[in-house]
Parts: structure tokens; sequence; C-alpha cells
């Protein structure tokens, strides 16, 4: 009897804390499926709670701030790691790598370098409503020089970087030209297109704004965004277009915070994201593409358009390289352009 009442209270005195042992992940809406988190909580116990924001520069600006949140794991895009200051917010990978980083293609590894590890990738392109165009919209051109139903009616990014090299796609331009007259010339694309334009910002944040969302008939959108978009949107006529001039591709990463209470833990995540069929569970439950090889890569997300999108298109865009990483020029093209 007295063992029993001892077992009893060792029970009631661990159990709570193992319970209670919660990781904190930084994110986008929508970004990690609920499927995945209960399996990760039914095989190890541990809970994930969720913040987020919604663009990369209220992200940093949090991350970067004077208190920052305690949190265990952000989403971070390969492009913002690629400046040497964030080493000094994450942890260093495993020396060897990730377990389950075996089924990740090496180029993502090494965008993603030694604080981060692999999550999603994509690329960039259009969400139109089909019943406000007379004509399809086919390619980016469409929305710097729109049919009269559509001028005001168009969201394009909120974001610097991306913006800018849209419009550098538009005009058959590579998103890393350090040349001065291309990136006049997509600066005055942008700006003659901006009295058509209804707002700049992200398409999620558009479509739940209830000024704007009847209003938005075409809109940039992150290749995987588009099916929250649909599911979000009260209007059933929404069609995606990768656009064959191409876009900027993008990758985001998985990094453990320095100052995580859990870093172990959160490690067992990481690792766990990357493990295949986790990593397929999690992006066709979302509609993203896993950085898994090719060949282990569903048929489901491959045939899928808008999560995979056509050779034709990926031919045609572009990575960030380091030699924009500190480029200035594009975001006081932003603030030119918005102000």
């Amino acid at each position: 009897m007295i063992r029993t009442v001892w077992l009893s209270l060792v029970f009631m005195l661990v159990t709570p804390s193992l319970r209670a042992l919660e990781l904190v992940v930084y994110n986008w809406p929508y970004y990690l499926a609920p499927e995945v988190k209960s399996l990760f909580t039914q095989e190890t116990g541990i809970t994930i709670k969720e913040l987020y924001y919604d663009s990369d520069e209220a992200r940093n600006r949090l991350l970067l701030s004077e208190h920052p949140p305690v949190l265990d794991i952000a989403i971070i895009d390969y492009f913002t790691l690629k400046n040497n200051s964030w080493a000094s917010l994450f942890v260093s990978k495993p020396a060897g790598g990730y377990n389950n980083e075996s089924h990740i293609e090496p180029r993502y590894k090494a965008a993603c370098g030694q604080h981060a590890a692999p999550y999603f990738w994509g690329s960039v392109g259009i969400a139109y409503r089909t019943s406000k165009v007379k004509q399809p919209i086919t390619q980016w051109r469409d929305l710097f020089t729109p049919a009269p139903e559509l001028s005001g009616h168009i969201i394009m990014i909120d974001d610097a970087i991306d913006l800018v090299s849209i419009a550098l796609k538009t005009l058959g331009y590579s998103i890393n030209t350090d040349t001065q007259s291309e990136l006049q010339q997509a600066f005055k694309l942008l700006k003659a297109q901006k009295p058509h334009v209804l707002a700049y910002a992200l398409s999620l944040a558009a479509i739940q704004d209830p000024e704007l969302s009847a209003q938005v008939y075409a809109t940039v959108t992150y290749s995987g965004d588009f099916y929250s978009l649909q599911s979000m949107s009260e209007f059933q006529d929404w069609r995606y277009v990768a656009p064959p001039e191409g876009s900027p591709l993008w990758i985001d990463c998985l990094a453990i915070s320095k100052t995580s209470p859990h870093p172990a833990e959160a490690a067992l995540l990481v690792d766990f994201l990357m493990r295949p069929d986790v990593a397929r569970l999690n992006g066709e439950r979302l509609g993203f593409t896993p950085t898994l090889h090719d060949s282990e890569i569903s048929n489901k997300i491959k045939q899928d358009r808008v999560a995979y999108p056509s050779g034709t298109h990926l031919q045609a865009s572009e990575y960030y390289t380091d030699k924009i990483s500190s480029d200035r020029i594009r975001n006081a093209i932003y603030f030119s352009v918005l102000k």
C-alpha cells in the first residue's frame, strides 16, 4: 500500500510537467497542418502552440526587437537567412545535420544554411476571379496593363523585394539584376500601375479584410496560399496562374531560437517535419511542396499545378542570390511607389 501511494505521488508530480511541455512555433497562418500537429503530440506527448505573423517585415521586427517573445521555432525564409546577423538568434544545426535531412534535396539544405532546416518551397503567381474578367489572366503584364474591368481591383504583394522582382520579370529581366536602367524601368512600371491597384497587401490578409474582400478580382499570391484563399473567400470562382515569365522562387526554413526553453524537443519537431511521411501529409493537406527529394514527393502533389508549377514557369523562375541580400535600392523603389 505504501509503495502504491508513493508511486501515485510520483505520477502526480511528474505527469503535469510532461503534459505542460509545449513548443511555441512562430509561423505564417495556415502553414502547419492540424493533422501533423496532432500526430506529433500523439507520438511524443508534446503539444504545439503557434504564434502568427502576416509579413516577413513584421516577423523580423519582432524577432529583432528589444523584448522578443519566448518561442522555440521560427519559420523564416532563406533570403533573410543570407544575412549573417541572424546567426546570433538561432542555434546551429547538429553536427552532421538532422537525421531526416537525408531525405531533403541538397539545394534546399544549402539555402537554409547552418542555422535552419528546409520546410517548404514554391513560387509566386496570380489568383483571379473568372467571373470578373472578360479574358483569362495569363501573364504578369495583365496586372500592369489591366483590362478596364480589372482596374482598381488588383492586390499587389506587400513585400519590397518580391514586388520589384515581379516588375522585373514582367519586363523580361532577372530578379537579381543590379543594372540601374533595368531597376529604373521596374520602378516606372510599378509607378504607372499604382492607379490600378486596390491595395498592397498579402493575399490572405486582403481576402479577410471586410472592406477589401468583395473588391478583389485579382491578387498576387504565394503558391500554396491559393487554397487557403479559396477556402476563406465567399466567392468560388477563383483560378490560379503561374505566369510563364517566371517568378521569384522561395524556400522557407525551420530555425530554433537560441532562447528556446526546450531546444532538444524543438530539434525533435524540426526532424519530425522533415520525415517523408510527415512532410507529404503536411504538403498534401496545405497545398505546398515539401523540400524532399523529388522521388519522395507524392504524385498527388506533383500533379497539382498550384503546389508544383509547370516546367515552363519553373525554368523561367529564379532564386535570389547573395548579391542583393543587402540591396537598399529595392526598398527605396517600394517606398517610392507606395507613398
